[in-house]
């Protein structure tokens, strides 16, 4: 019996949602341990290992797989429990006896044909440009043969070799590589031009292309990338770009980015269990993929605000299929990055700190509503509350669905709270709601945090800002210190080691204000940061300065109710509103 149709249903369904409904387990570490149910015992010695999908019992020996579980504990033959799990999740199997187990072999062995014929090309005369916008992103030959990297070449090459391959016109509509012309009378090769990044099943069988333009193919009027279509063997919801080499991965997280060089420069990188959905929100097949190898794997998508909208989204299809053990964290990227850029550009250490400040979903599920939201009016607040309160609904498992309940609750109490609490001095969280004062505050202190050359240029200013909030009071002094005791003597390794270390009080809460400030991001050019900092400082300064004229204006308007003063107000009240953006 071919193992891809075995393989396909082990890496879908789930050992430990199989066992525990028969066994009651426990967590011990990374396995789960209950009361072996093939002997008789009274101390727990039957362990249920997820990550590889096997059990084994310690006492009597017994191991295997979800087949073998379902076989012994039910007395089922092999061909009994691979239909039952085949119909328990929609895999459809042959029905008359003698039947190939695999009826799409013939697309499978389309499909490899044409992914090694792809990878040909690209170290092919034809395939030179592709090679060489390859180079430039840096991404090495080995990892060209890793992800099985090709090009496709003109429709006069391919026909040639399909006709030498014998490949039928009807696998080829099927597997979507090809599609007809408009006369109808030939098929005209759908990547054409473009470099191609074959899509694994979780066995390594390619199942599908992306093709992605490049270089003089890089025009407005055509699409960047173009998937194949769904198909009987390529269902976009069931697989994930990366997966079957994240499999062999050594790294700790499984890792959600966004696109297919995203995965390809982290795996380059040493993040090697990193994937990306097919242009899908997170499934539940994708879900309980990834849980095998990661209990809370982390989803890290571009730092613009279409990748934390993307991400929020997510938490929708996330929420339901929640576990008790088994969930999601979320990575912030600076804004208007993403991986492969950060990469490129030699900042692994920005990825390494947003993965190692990687949130849990239910921090996200709060912190991220407010960040995406208008919460300025009680109305708003009240609204966004309203839709989280929704979403803990979509939990399925009774205790997490307290849980999250309980949280949100708390977070609810603090944020009526904050109006008149202080802030507590080592209260470093992601805050939902944020005044304009603390908003300046952190700006100006985060700005210097992350360029700390700068301050050499603005010290007097800096020394003179009269800072309110706890946090940014004892950071400034901080500062101030590493300054005087480094910089000032010459001891400028010492002095950016320093002012590093204080990036471990920021690191949550510059979510707060990278909305509003991209140039306190570390991969901005200190010209830009000394830029933005100024205009803030100004900003800043300037506040008391126009509250205090408009209180003059509105009292002088009452007096006279002259036109003067009148454009007076109404220029102060504007100076007002811009000071509060």
């Amino acid at each position: 019996m071919p193992d891809n149709v075995v393989e396909y249903i082990k890496n879908k369904v789930s050992i430990f949602d199989v066992v525990s409904k028969r066994v009651k387990l426990r967590r011990v570490g990374k396995d789960w341990f209950g009361l072996c149910p093939f002997h008789h015992e009274k101390s727990p010695s039957f362990k249920v290992d997820i990550r590889s999908g096997t059990y084994y019992c310690f006492a009597c020996g017994v191991r295997g797989d979800i087949f073998d579980f379902m076989m012994n504990m039910e007395k089922m033959t092999f061909p009994e429990a691979l239909e039952y799990f085949a119909n328990a999740h929609g895999v459809t199997l042959p029905k008359k006896k003698g039947e190939n187990i695999n009826p799409h072999k013939k697309e499978y062995d389309a499909l490899e044909m044409i992914k090694l014929w792809f990878a040909k090309q690209l170290s092919e005369p034809n395939g030179a440009e592709a090679k060489k916008y390859l180079e430039s992103r840096k991404i090495s030959d080995e990892f060209i043969q890793k992800f099985q990297l090709g090009f496709a070449a003109d429709d006069n090459l391919f026909e040639k070799f399909l006709k030498n391959q014998k490949i039928s016109e009807e696998i080829l509509l099927k597997i979507g590589v090809c599609f007809k012309s408009y006369s109808g009378d030939r098929l005209l090769n759908r990547y054409i031009g473009r470099l191609i990044f074959p899509i694994l099943d979780f066995s390594g069988k390619c199942i599908g292309f992306g093709g992605r333009t490049f270089g003089a193919n890089s025009r407005k009027d055509i699409a960047k990338y173009i998937n194949s279509p769904e198909s009987e063997i390529y269902i976009k919801n069931q697989s994930l770009y990366g997966f079957a080499q994240a499999k062999k991965g050594k790294s700790k997280d499984i890792i959600f980015v966004e696109g297919y060089l995203d995965v390809i420069s982290m795996h380059q990188a040493g993040f090697d269990r990193t994937v990306a959905p097919l242009g899908t929100a997170l499934s539940e097949t994708q879900m309980n993929m990834c849980w095998k190898f990661c209990d809370t794997p982390i989803i890290m998508l571009d730092g613009d605000n279409a990748g934390v909208k993307a991400s929020y989204r997510w938490i929708d299809r996330i929420l339901p299929e929640l576990k008790p053990g088994k969930s999601f964290r979320v990575a912030r990227l600076p804004q208007n990055t993403d991986p492969d850029s950060l990469i490129f550009n030699g900042r692994i250490d920005v990825i390494n700190d947003a993965l190692q400040n990687a949130i849990s979903l239910a921090e996200w599920l709060w912190h991220g509503a407010f960040l995406l939201y208008p919460s300025e009016t009680p109305e708003q607040k009240a609204s966004i509350l309203k839709m989280v309160m929704e979403k803990v609904g979509l939990i399925k498992d009774p205790s997490l669905k307290k849980l999250y309940f309980n949280e949100i609750k708390e977070n609810e109490k603090n944020l009526y709270k904050k109006k008149f609490q202080k802030s507590d001095k080592n209260d470093t969280s992601i805050r939902p709601v944020i005044s304009a004062n603390e908003k300046f505050e952190k700006i100006l202190v985060v700005t210097i945090i992350n360029h700390p050359y700068i301050l050499d240029r603005v010290i007097e200013l800096f020394t003179n800002i009269n800072f309110k909030i706890p946090i940014t009071v004892n950071l400034k002094n901080s500062i101030l210190e590493c300054y005087t005791k480094f910089f000032i003597n010459g001891r400028n390794e010492e002095y950016i080691y320093a002012i590093g270390e204080l990036k471990k009080q920021i690191g949550n809460f510059v979510a707060d204000i990278v909305l509003h400030a991209d140039f306190v991001e570390e991969n901005v050019s200190d010209e830009d940061a000394i830029d933005g900092w100024m205009k803030i400082y100004e900003t800043y300064s300037l506040q008391p300065e126009v509250v205090k004229d408009l209180q003059n204006a509105s009292s002088s308007l009452k007096l006279s109710f002259s036109e003067s003063d009148w454009q007076r107000l109404k220029s102060l009240k504007t100076e007002s509103l811009l000071i509060k953006k």
